[in-house]
């Protein structure tokens, strides 16, 4: 990953404080193993990063994205976990949903979220590769110990998630789309392109005909200039086909921009951007940028969908006078954030508005890219983090 995109607590190698602190805890508690779990950003995947007592460099490898695996659920749910006896909380045929318990053959462990600056960037994973009545008292001990502190990091010692807490959530997370996934998805799929095919007509059709209108309209001016009354319904007719002409290419816009098509993700983005600011006064900022400027088609339809429709609910129900949306990438992941300081909602139960397919639809196109969406929302604001895997380059279309 690119050096530069990477915040100074994630540098392996640039802080040798971390890798020391997981020697000290390694020695002085007696683990198995003991390894420093981080982020590049928020929503990004974590990769363990500093260890002691590895097997090998497999664990090095494992990449789990918020929500998947140990260090994925901690940092997604903000919470720690403790199971003292793996194989008697976790059914073995769900090890593979947990890789750093496979790769490093362990039998109880202690995980808690790092965080910095209140927001969660890792994760601190302690265990042992036995079962041993007396590893209860070790995690005590760590976690008296530690006093909520590592190095330059905060550490989060309280409200244990346990393993019924994480199947429920599991099984809410995925019954919806279980139920519905695949009809959306296609649902989806069909609106795309019925949306392309009613763009394309309205921009090939109408616009062109209204054009040509306001062509023929404009070369009878000469015609009647002694007659003030047709000169002003002529003008009328003139800013009423300008009206008419902008309000479609508008419609356009939101039905499937020719940007996406032919200039990529970002332009586009902007171009709809700049269509809500007029239509809502918001101010829309744009931050950062992309290394790449195309991404395969699937990724830039259902980012671009996801984003829009973020932007669409800010202007619209946030009350917000302000919108940024933070743009970045680090290896192979997008990282789009969407942030408005207007009045937030319930995100476990929002009031529906308008259709009320907002937030599935926008984590349903999610999943069809292999990305993960969060929604946070408070009295503050609201903040949509997406993180999608980019893929291969593509070439300019």
């Amino acid at each position: 990953m690119a050096k530069s995109n990477f915040p100074e607590h994630v540098l392996a190698g640039e802080h040798q404080e971390y890798q020391n602190k997981v020697e000290e805890l390694y020695h002085q508690y007696g683990f198995d193993f003991v390894a420093i779990g981080l982020t590049a950003f928020v929503g990004a995947p974590l990769r363990w990063i500093y260890s002691a007592g590895a097997t090998g460099e497999r664990y090095r490898r494992i990449v789990l994205a918020p929500g998947q695996g140990i260090g994925g659920i901690v940092i997604k749910a903000g919470k720690p976990m403790l199971f003292t006896d793996i194989d008697k909380d976790i059914d073995p045929r769900e090890y593979s949903s947990y890789p750093i318990v496979f790769a490093e053959d362990l039998r109880s462990f202690c995980a808690m979220p790092l965080k910095k600056k209140g927001k969660v960037v890792g994760s601190l994973l302690c265990a042992f590769r036995t079962v041993n009545i007396s590893h209860t008292q070790s995690y005590k001990d760590l976690i008296n110990d530690i006093e909520g502190k590592i190095c330059d990091l905060d550490v989060g010692t309280s409200d244990f998630l346990n393993f019924e807490d994480i199947s429920r959530k599991e099984m809410d997370e995925r019954k919806e789309p279980l139920l519905f996934s695949s009809d959306l998805s296609r649902v989806i799929s069909a609106q795309e392109n019925e949306r392309k095919r009613i763009s394309r007509e309205l921009h090939d059709g109408i616009i062109q005909e209204l054009l040509s209108v306001s062509f023929m309209l404009r070369q009878l001016s000469p015609h009647i200039t002694e007659n003030e009354e047709a000169l002003t319904i002529l003008e009328e007719s003139h800013n009423n086909i300008d009206r008419i002409l902008d309000e479609l290419h508008n419609i356009t816009v939101e039905l499937r921009p020719s940007a996406l098509d032919h200039l990529g993700f970002i332009p586009a983005l902007r171009s709809q951007a700049s269509v809500f600011e007029k239509a809502y006064g918001a101010e829309i900022v744009f931050e950062g940028g992309l290394s790449r400027r195309r991404f395969n088609r699937s990724l830039e339809t259902q980012a671009y969908r996801i984003c829009q429709e973020a932007i669409l609910n800010a202007c619209k129900y946030s009350n917000t006078e302000r919108i940024d949306v933070a743009l970045e990438d680090s290896g192979d992941w997008l990282h789009v954030t969407i942030t408005d300081y207007g009045q937030g909602f319930d995100v476990e139960n929002p009031v529906v508005k308008g259709s009320g397919c907002g937030l599935v639809g926008m984590h349903e196109r999610a999943t069809l890219i292999g990305a993960s969406l969060q929604v946070e929302s408070s009295d503050k604001g609201t903040v949509i983090t997406l993180v999608a895997p980019m893929g291969p380059e593509q070439g300019e279309k």
